[in-house]
């Protein structure tokens, strides 16, 4: 994934292998990093999910920045009501064929899923906890 720079490199690669790690997933064994991730595709294991489509107009920013602040929210709301929700962007690798299954316009992208439901707090990819930055260093104030 060459699309990510530094610091955000190292951060992806960190998160992938804790989840990995949670999953009792060794990065060697293949076949088992291929089932992990197939758990995307299954919602994992989730009753609903939510498909979060935009318009594309302009320089598609500012509209990204509305879903996200929906995202956030609807995911904020499914947790004051005792529900869990996964964001998933590897969902949008499949917007051609969700678009035409929904009949969806193709002037909308999809940024994202949501994959919604009770948690299972048992479930190893729920037990991972990952390290944050320091807001002092992901957030610049100025006076």
């Amino acid at each position: 994934m060459d699309e990510y720079f530094e610091p955000y490199r190292t951060r992806q690669k960190a998160q992938g292998k804790a989840y990995f790690e949670a999953m009792n997933v060794m990065r060697a064994d293949t076949d088992g990093r291929h089932r992990a991730a197939a758990k995307n595709l299954s919602f994992f294991g989730a009753p609903q999910v939510a498909l979060l489509f935009m318009p594309s107009f302009g320089d598609d920013v500012r509209v990204g920045g509305d879903i996200g602040m929906y995202g956030q929210t609807f995911l904020l709301s499914l947790a004051a009501r005792g529900l869990g929700g996964i964001p998933q962007t590897m969902l949008g690798f499949f917007a051609g064929t969700v678009r035409e299954v929904l009949d969806i316009p193709k002037n909308h992208k999809m940024l994202f899923g949501i994959s919604f439901g009770y948690p299972d707090e048992e479930a190893p990819g729920n037990r991972m906890r990952m390290d944050r930055v320091p807001v002092s260093e992901s957030v610049t104030f100025h006076e």
